[in-house]
């Protein structure tokens, strides 16, 4: 995760970053995904001050980070009996990070490896860092939009335990919370955005 931790977690374990998904479709066919995400006021200091110093450099490497880790999110196409990955690659040419305010806001897109059809299908997205130093979220549901009529978005809140509720107010800042197949923190308390279209 290199910079977008380094930058921001370790030195505020409790970074917030919410969340803007335009989903976008062709011929009914869903196409491509644009990626809006805003800091908080915090963050945006540990990032600016670094980019001050090499602009170019530090913009590479955060955007580096995002692809590599997929978009930190993941894309699945609602299918018995078993849901099947959507593979998104990235369009490096429309990144961009933007200090207009006390809040960054780094924007980009993402096509579809193989465009799908809208109809009847169901798709879902869940965007979240493993570690959950770093909340990423959607404060509203109007933060989440297609421009196809026949298709719905409902957004699903996270219900953690309270075991798990603990667990991640117990961490250290450095600490590194534990990670198994069945236990990803970052991914309990993440949002579930589902797209459903007739």
């Amino acid at each position: 995760m290199s910079l977008f931790i380094s930058a921001i977690a370790y030195s505020h374990p409790h970074s917030f970053i919410t969340l803007k998904t335009e989903f976008y479709t062709e011929q009914d066919k869903l196409t491509k995904l644009h990626f809006i995400w805003t800091m908080d006021e915090l963050t945006t200091s540990y990032l600016k001050l670094e980019y001050q110093q090499n602009p170019k450099s530090v913009f590479n490497e955060l955007m580096i980070n995002i692809f590599e880790n997929h978009f930190f999110s993941e894309f699945w196409l609602k299918s018995s009996p078993k849901n099947k990955p959507i593979i998104l690659m990235p369009l490096e040419q429309d990144a961009r990070i933007d200090f207009n305010s006390d809040k960054a806001t780094v924007s980009f897109w993402a096509r579809l490896k193989n465009p799908l059809t809208l109809a009847g299908n169901q798709f879902e997205l869940m965007t979240y860092e493993k570690t959950f130093y770093v909340d990423m979220y959607y404060a509203k549901e109007g933060n989440i939009t297609i421009n196809h009529p026949n298709c719905k978005i409902t957004i699903t809140k996270p219900t953690p335990d309270d075991s798990t509720l603990d667990y991640a107010q117990s961490l250290d800042q450095d600490e590194t919370p534990i990670e198994t197949d069945d236990f990803i923190l970052g991914k309990l308390f993440a949002q579930k955005v589902v797209v459903s279209c007739q």
